[in-house]
């Protein structure tokens, strides 16, 4: 349940804390006082879009914190999954500055607005304008209707989506062999290009090195010949031969002298080497315009290929290898081919089967669905109402669009009136209407798995009297097992609630702020016999003491 609520700069709310209860909780006041913008800051804390035009003017930042407690299996499993450890008290924060950046924390640790969004959807449900679109959206009608037996419905679910895997898996295996029919020889066809470009080029490794070494001796032909022959030129001019003649007709006077004659002799030989070595580069040196081009032609298939199978000669030849063995496999696949389409269809056919097990379950449920849905509307004095479960003719066959709900479509259809036929929701239904359909529906459904705080924006809007009563009563019978937020104008849904909470406009130092306060007995008889009465006075005081002493009675016998 959520505890505390802590708002912060929030359009026009300044700084308050909210604390709820157990149970019902009302948000009620007049129109523009700021009970919505509770709700929104709800939103928000849980990860909904934040907009600078929510911060609260001439602030430059908003903060909302949400204490929740009793916290329910889903959002403790969710918690663990993110690895945020959680005892039975959940503390989310978030900020959000007028630079656009956002800050969230949970229990005081740093984590992203959109691990906060996953995780809050375990916590809240929230019914109004926004919803009504949502209900109004055929896609979400197989969900409501799933929701209401959804444990009978797992064996069947979860053979579809092992056999949807399987069929994924078998796909994917004729996939690697090629397919069937054209698209194999399509798949044989561009193999057998690629192996045989690749062949035809005679690749081997390191002769992408070996060019660009050639290609760099060759368009510099013209400067190193220059420069070897002038090399050669004045080594072949030294006067080394002299300078060892003359040391030799003294070195036996001097071991010095010897010595040196002896390292320049070794110089002499290892020149003559050099000369050589030269001498032979030179006469190989032989430039051709058309040699070069030959190499950069080379260079570029080389580059060509690596565009294609591989950024390196080693990865173009495993390439090469792969693609063989792939080509190999492919010419040799019929048998394993005629394999993996006994098994497809195998597995279509028990796809086919579980689909129509689970349309057949869907069926039995949306008959008690509509009978359960049709009873609350007539209690929200709706009795010449009709709501129907259509169910889309299941498809014949076995190679059918599966998806991991079967094959079912399905959509609410609704009348409200007698002897007319039953139509869409969108065409159909109206404001006030579709708000007690909401709230039947919803009644229905209830909390079958954990229980979630459920927020209602003005659900009672467009009715009134004894239909706002019998809300008021649907909307008590789900706060037995759930927490209820709930903004409210009406007198008769306000007197079944556990909780008032006001909230009221005030102006302090020439700036409108929305001012939060949780009413006492008192407090609460005047402003119902306000909002009864249209003012404060004896007679409306006691009719509002009449509405709460009823509510206490009608309360009491739904509780048993």
């Amino acid at each position: 349940m959520l505890q505390k609520l802590t708002i912060k700069n929030f359009a026009i709310i300044e700084n308050s804390s909210l604390e709820f209860n157990r149970g019902f909780n009302v948000l009620i006041g007049e129109t523009g006082a700021g009970k919505s913008i509770i709700l929104d800051a709800l939103k928000f804390v849980l990860g909904a879009k934040a907009q600078k035009e929510d911060i609260r003017n001439g602030e430059e930042e908003l903060f909302v914190k949400a204490t929740f407690i009793d916290l329910q299996e889903s959002t403790i499993k969710s918690l663990c999954a993110f690895d945020i450890e959680c005892d039975d008290v959940l503390i989310i924060s978030r900020s959000y500055n007028m630079d656009g950046k956002s800050s969230c924390k949970i229990n005081g640790e740093i984590v992203s607005v959109s691990m906060v969004r996953q995780f809050g959807e375990t916590l809240y449900d929230m019914y109004g304008q926004h919803d009504n679109v949502e209900l109004l959206n055929t896609k979400n009608h197989l969900k409501l209707l799933d929701g209401y037996d959804s444990q009978n419905l797992v064996p069947e679910k979860e053979r579809i989506k092992s056999l949807l895997d399987s069929l994924k898996k078998v796909n994917e295996q004729m996939a690697q062999i090629g397919g069937k029919g054209e698209d194999r020889e399509r798949t044989l066809d561009l193999l057998k290009y690629q192996i045989d470009e690749i062949e035809n080029s005679n690749l081997y490794i390191g002769e992408d090195e070996k060019l660009d070494s050639q290609i760099v001796t060759l368009s510099n032909a013209e400067k190193i010949s220059s420069a070897l022959s002038s090399s050669l030129e004045n080594l072949t001019a030294n006067r080394l031969g002299v300078a060892l003649s003359a040391l030799a007709t003294i070195s036996q006077y001097n071991d010095k002298v010897s010595k040196i004659h002896d390292r320049l002799e070794s110089i002499e030989i290892e020149l003559e080497d050099i000369q050589s070595d030269l001498k032979e580069l030179l006469l190989s040196l032989e430039f051709s315009q058309n040699d070069l081009d030959d190499l950069v032609e080379r260079q570029e298939r080389i580059k060509s290929l690596k565009r294609k199978y591989g950024s390196t000669i080693e990865g173009i030849l495993t390439f090469l290898s792969n693609a063989q063995n792939r080509y190999d496999n492919i010419l040799n696949s019929e048998k394993v081919i005629l394999k993996l389409d006994k098994e497809k269809e195998d597995i279509n056919s028990e796809l086919y089967k579980n689909s129509i097990k689970l349309h057949q379950k869907r069926m039995d449920i949306a008959k008690l669905l509509e009978q359960n849905v049709t009873k609350q509307l007539a209690d929200l004095k709706m009795k010449n109402t009709t709501f129907k479960v259509h169910f889309d003719e299941m498809p014949s066959g076995t190679d059918n669009a599966y998806t991991l709900d079967g094959l079912d479509k399905v959509e609410f259809l609704f009348s409200a009136n007698k002897g007319e036929t039953e139509k869409s929701l969108s065409k159909t239904i109206s404001g006030g209407e579709m708000s007690r359909f909401m709230l039947a529906l919803k009644t229905v459904l209830g909390t079958k798995d954990d229980p979630k705080i459920l927020v209602f924006d003005e659900i009672d809007s467009g009715v009134s009297g004894e239909i706002g009563y019998k809300v008021g009563e649907k909307l008590y019978s789900l706060s037995l097992s759930s927490q209820i937020l709930c903004i409210t104008h009406l007198p008769q849904v306000t007197a079944l609630a556990d909780n008032h909470i006001l909230v009221y406009k005030n102006v302090v130092d020439g700036k409108t702020i929305s001012e939060i306060k949780t009413l006492s007995k008192e407090e609460l008889v005047k402003y119902l016999s306000t909002l009864l009465g249209g003012y404060d006075s004896e007679t409306s005081k006691l009719h509002a003491e009449e509405l709460l002493e009823m509510a206490k009675h009608r309360k009491l016998d739904l509780n048993k």
